[in-house]
């Protein structure tokens, strides 16, 4: 005899309707949440760059292609009122900042005619914000980091020089208190390797400064406490701003409209003013997201170089210089 619980249960297929209504979702990426770059973006401007990236399969079947090759959409604002439920002003707002973050692109077609909409991709090679020890020496490492970066208005006024010289005379004081005190070879070959990499750092940055004398200033003001405690990653920081500073020459040079204006309101400080405030905002961020010091010249450069290349695409950077 054959119990009921023995009788194979019949499947339920998914039938076409259900694959038309229930199946339909808009899919968001990740990195619109986990890369720090995009970490001030509205949930719904994430949203709304969700629904235009949906678009993109009838854009293919109407064969919405232009003669570059881009794929466009045509999405009215009032279609978009009626998916989100809100007003004009807010799709409006929001599609601002989806440009303002270098994901979309209104094309105007003619008299008569819907815009066309460009959807940018997303940046996926920003990282994402590396929190170490994330529990127990969370405080611990806060402090050590706000140590190294709450004095801006404290300017260091030191040269590449006077930089490598108290390096060595913090050098000589460790060598001397490192050699009264008992070790074994391997703490002080790790100190001395340590002590040979700061030294180093301290005259790279002496020769980029140097090197780029208009940087001194943004260096100094940007990062004093993080040059004398922690020169390593203040190299990388520094090498950050002078990529970031030739870039924008670069751009001035081509005609690039958001500098162009900057320098006929501020004169020769507009360059040094923009590296200072993307510079301020990049560490600001990392202030309130950042953990390990030992990951911040690399966030800061990853962070900074995309910020650099928003301000000079948007007119955001005009009004907030």
């Amino acid at each position: 005899m054959i119990n009921d619980q023995d009788t194979p249960r019949k499947m339920e297929r998914v039938s076409r309707d259900q694959v038309e209504t229930n199946e339909r979702f808009y899919k968001i990426p990740k990195a619109l949440f986990e890369n720090e770059f995009y970490a001030e973006m509205k949930l719904e401007t994430k949203m709304v760059y969700a629904i235009l990236r949906d678009r993109f399969l009838l854009s293919i079947k109407n064969n919405w292609i232009d003669k570059n090759g881009d794929v466009y959409l045509i999405y009215k604002n009032s279609d978009l009122q009626t998916i989100l439920s809100v007003g004009e002003k807010k799709v409006i707002s929001l599609k601002k900042e989806l440009a303002d973050f270098g994901l979309l692109e209104e094309e105007r077609q003619g008299l008569n005619k819907p815009n066309r909409l460009y959807v940018g991709n997303i940046n996926a090679d920003i990282e994402v914000i590396h929190r170490a020890n994330p529990l127990g020496d969370k405080e611990l490492l806060k402090r050590q980091f706000r140590n190294c970066q709450n004095d801006r208005s404290r300017t260091a006024k030191m040269t590449g020089q006077e930089l490598s010289k108290r390096q060595s005379s913090e050098t000589e004081s460790s060598e001397t208190n490192l050699s009264e005190t008992e070790t074994n070879s391997f703490d002080e070959d790790e100190v001395n390797a340590n002590s040979k990499k700061a030294q180093q750092s301290f005259i790279a940055i002496g020769k980029i400064i140097q090197n780029n004398p208009e940087l001194r200033n943004v260096v100094q003001g940007l990062i004093p406490d993080l040059l004398l405690n922690e020169p390593q990653q203040a190299e990388i920081v520094v090498r950050a701003l002078e990529r970031g500073y030739h870039f924008l020459i670069t751009e001035l040079e081509k005609g690039n409209s958001v500098l162009t204006l900057q320098k006929q309101l501020q004169g020769e400080v507009a360059i040094k003013q923009l590296l200072l405030n993307t510079g301020f905002k990049q560490v600001d961020y990392m202030r309130d997201h950042l953990i390990d010091i030992s990951q911040y010249g690399k966030y800061f450069a990853s962070g900074f170089d995309n910020r650099l290349k928003i301000a000079i695409t948007t007119s955001q950077s005009v009004s907030g210089f």
